[in-house]
């Protein structure tokens, strides 16, 4: 029996990588991982109307390259024919987790891992898929403050946590699928243990109270924090007070316990995909002189970076996927990059959808994609500084936000 015609189907897979290897997140951090601390995973959860079908996995992980989601979307439609276009494929973005993107971000990739990691992601939503099975949908929107806050100065936040509860007809929990945006950077760049952060202390806490499989979906969280500043993480190694594994539980408590408490209504309606391509346009390089002045400050920093520049400053654009998911008709919005907070902010405005579900770091994570274009002027380590951690030439210009934003707001529409 197939309840309002919906299906649900989730699946979880481990993707811990050996000790030993370059931890992704930090320039500060030099040196390589000592231990686990807790296992990272990629969570899978697909939905289905009989028809339509969508599949969404999320990865512990800083990032992934937008060729590379590709890469995992066309693996499992080669195992399931599901369309590559119907798989979003995120990250939590931990700053604990291995190097896995060609920019580094503070560590060297294993391609070995890489390779094995992708195909336990698209292992992970095959198995979603295989485990199809009647379902009820039910959907709510909780309010948490105090766990982010914005690091370049201002006091805008994003306090919801958008659940989405998939269970079986009889209330058996399949999944919880919850959100919130802020970075999972508790552990300093001093920390040298593979962790989750908060995102895997507030599913643990799901998965513990109420069973099923809990999803977590990085919001728009781009200038978001747990309180420090971006040249806390960048230039010094040394360990700063309250960054610490009990404050990572306590933040993945608080989120876990919001989305646990958090009333849902039961919501009906069609399985849908809308999804596009956008190619969002980057700054022009530094000049050659200077990059050799870059190259030769005492330290060090981003001397590497700007010898590769000198040798390739690489593409002026990159291309990079938006989309929007609706499960049971309700509408679950998929941005690349490190979105700004005011994409999520302005897409519920817009639809007039205060539960909207917007999450970053989906589809690629290339870069930093600050929004409104009135940051630029401000400057600051997501405009001036991050691109060069990714390996990117410049930031992206103002158009790039722009032109998500049109996408997604398009989507949302056609989706419906």
């Amino acid at each position: 029996m197939v309840v309002n015609g919906l299906l649900a189907g989730a699946a979880a897979a481990d993707i811990t990588p050996p000790v030993g290897g370059s931890l992704a997140g930090y320039a500060a951090r030099t040196s390589a991982s000592t231990a686990v601390h807790d296992p990272l995973r990629a969570t899978a959860v697909a939905v289905s109307d009989g028809t339509a079908t969508s599949v969404v996995i999320c990865a512990d992980l800083i990032a992934l390259d937008p060729d590379t989601t590709r890469r995992i979307a066309r693996d499992l439609r080669e195992r399931t024919g599901i369309p590559e276009e119907a798989v979003a494929v995120a990250v939590t973005h931990t700053h604990a987790g291995p190097a896995v993107t060609g920019g580094g971000i503070g560590g060297v990739a294993d391609p070995r891992y890489v390779e094995d990691a992708c195909s336990r992601l698209a292992g992970a939503g095959e198995a979603a898929i295989a485990a199809l099975a009647p379902a009820v949908l039910r959907r709510g929107c909780g309010t948490l403050h105090g766990v982010a806050h914005n690091r370049r100065g201002g006091t805008l936040t994003d306090p919801a946590v958008p659940v989405i509860r998939l269970e079986r007809p009889d209330g058996e929990p399949i999944a919880t699928v919850f959100s919130h945006a802020c970075h999972p950077v508790t552990l300093g760049p001093d920390n040298l243990r593979i962790t989750a952060d908060w995102p895997g202390y507030a599913r643990r806490h799901l998965e513990s109270r109420i069973g099923g499989v809990a999803l977590f979906l990085q919001g728009c969280c781009g200038q978001l924090n747990t309180g420090h500043t971006a040249l806390d993480s960048l230039r010094g190694a040394e360990p700063r007070p309250g960054r610490t594994f009990e404050a990572a539980r306590r933040f993945g408590t608080l989120v876990g316990e919001t989305a646990l408490a958090t009333a849902t209504e039961p919501a009906a309606g069609p399985v849908s995909v809308a999804a596009t391509r956008v190619e969002l346009p980057l700054g022009d390089p530094l000049t050659p002189a200077e990059l050799r002045a870059l190259a030769g400050e005492p330290d060090g920093l981003w001397t590497q970076w700007a010898l590769a520049q000198l040798a390739d400053p690489g593409p002026a654009a990159v291309e990079v996927q938006v989309a929007v998911h609706r499960w049971g008709g309700v509408p679950l919005v998929f941005l690349p990059c490190e979105p700004f907070v005011e994409f999520a902010v302005e897409l519920r405005a817009a639809l007039g959808d205060p539960a909207l579900l917007v999450a970053g770091y989906t589809g690629g994570v290339p870069g930093y994609l600050p929004y409104p274009e009135t940051h630029y002027a401000d400057g600051g380590y997501e405009i001036c500084e991050a691109h060069r951690a990714y390996g990117l030439r410049a930031a992206f210009t103002p158009d790039a936000g722009r032109l998500v934003m049109a996408a997604a707001r398009a989507l949302a529409g056609e989706a419906g």
